[in-house]
């Protein structure tokens, strides 16, 4: 019988609507906050936690990555930006989309030019020519007008000033072939409207953290000096961080080649800045559950610590990082409540461990078995496969303990003084 009351996974939710370059190919795609799969429009209360939302969620949605040569374009708040949440998402691609209406703070200055030398596109929502816009354009790479809000006689000399300036246009609501032909005619560079495509919804799943990791990961990243080993010990005992991690990493968002083996190799990949934002962005929205069910993450960190362990002893020829992360997402099926093939489409492990979480039969999917028979007791085919694996019984069994009272010690939650 299934003794989970509540899922152990939070429903989330944006849309994203195209813009398009002259010939209608996708130049970039703005990301909109949704509060449910079927809303058409943003109710939105705390456009910083809006932000947040946005940010955390848009690699999370399997099947829906951003292809590799597409930007993506959110809307900050001055305090998100103040707070460097743009650094969550990576240079290059991201369009951070401010509104004219911000006040133009000597803070909110310093860090758009920061941005920029970073490599963020800085863009100017809902230019209208107000004061704060006309100080804004020296610091943005384009602007995005209206224009069902602007005369055409005044959409004519925003584009001049732009176009004297080198800064890009960006023509939104166009809704019909005649606004479409008349943003060309008076030098837009890219289109968005209902005309092209309306907002299309993503929704999926992301698994909750536990609130121990949330603890030593807001104390960690905050840190003056960067630990990476500290960080790699702690995300390694959050089967949902990691498997998001990876899940990011492996998007075209950020697009990193090669197979990832730990999940410190994962954190030198990222950056610590880039991972730094990222996991604020993450511990900010990750909102602890009123029922949680640590069951299953705790019985995947136990048998991550257990494969790692027991590799490290018996010396097998098998890396105990890698045996690490099979133990960590072995119980992903369960938690999502999704195929583990589709799940393992999205992580960028090597061939023969997505493979066996996918029941496959090979040298890693018998560690797994071995796991399993250690669970439900069942002595004498664990006997079988320790025998056939060539392991030791006592290292087995020692490790085995070592990793129960490891993973116990860990989901404790600390005593308040």
């Amino acid at each position: 019988m299934n003794s989970r009351k509540s899922p152990i996974y939070d429903k989330f939710f944006f849309a994203r609507q195209p813009i398009l370059m002259p010939d209608q190919s996708v130049w970039g795609y703005e990301l909109l906050f949704r509060d449910s799969g079927s809303a058409t429009s943003a109710v939105i209360s705390d456009g910083y936690k809006a932000t947040l939302n946005v940010a955390a969620d848009i690699c999370s949605a399997p099947g829906k990555d951003i292809p590799d040569n597409v930007k993506i374009v959110i809307n900050f708040s001055h305090k998100s930006i103040l707070d460097k949440i743009p650094y969550s998402l990576p240079a290059g691609k991201t369009v951070v989309q401010i509104p004219e209406t911000t006040p133009p703070t000597p803070a909110l200055i310093k860090a758009l030019q920061e941005l920029s030398q970073d490599g963020y596109i800085i863009a100017l929502d809902d230019f209208e020519g107000r004061p704060q816009g006309e100080f804004f354009i020296n610091y943005a790479d384009a602007i995005i007008v209206d224009i069902l809000a602007v005369q055409k006689e005044k959409l004519r000399q925003m584009c001049e000033q732009c176009h004297s300036s080198g800064t890009k246009l960006i023509a939104k609501r166009v809704e019909n072939m005649t606004q479409f032909a008349m943003a060309q005619e008076l030098g837009f560079d890219f289109f968005q409207g209902f005309y092209f495509k309306r907002p299309e919804n993503i929704k999926g799943r992301k698994l909750r953290s536990g609130e121990t990791v949330k603890l030593k990961l807001l104390k960690l990243i905050e840190a003056p000096d960067p630990d990476i080993d500290a960080l790699a010990e702690a995300l390694q005992n959050d089967v949902s961080i990691s498997y998001r991690l990876l899940t990011l990493l492996n998007s075209p968002t950020f697009g990193f080649p090669q197979k990832i083996s730990s999940i410190r190799q994962a954190i030198v990949l990222a950056g610590w800045k880039m991972l730094k934002n990222w996991l604020r962005v993450i511990l900010l929205t990750d909102l602890t559950p009123k029922e949680k069910s640590l069951e299953l993450p705790q019985l995947a960190t136990q048998r991550a610590r257990f494969l790692h362990t027991l590799t490290s002893k018996a010396q097998n020829g098998l890396n105990p990082e890698s045996m690490f992360l099979l133990g960590l997402f072995s119980l992903l099926g369960a938690m999502f409540d999704m195929p583990i093939r589709k799940l393992t489409t999205y992580l960028p492990l090597e061939d023969d461990i997505c493979a066996a979480l996918c029941g496959e039969d090979n040298i890693y999917n018998r560690y797994l078995e071995l796991i399993a028979f250690f669970e439900n007791g069942d002595w004498d085919n664990l006997e079988f496969v320790i025998d056939e694996l060539g392991l030791d019984q006592v290292i087995v069994s020692k490790s085995y303990y070592e990793a129960s009272r490891w993973a116990n010690s860990f989901f404790q939650l600390p005593r308040t003084a």
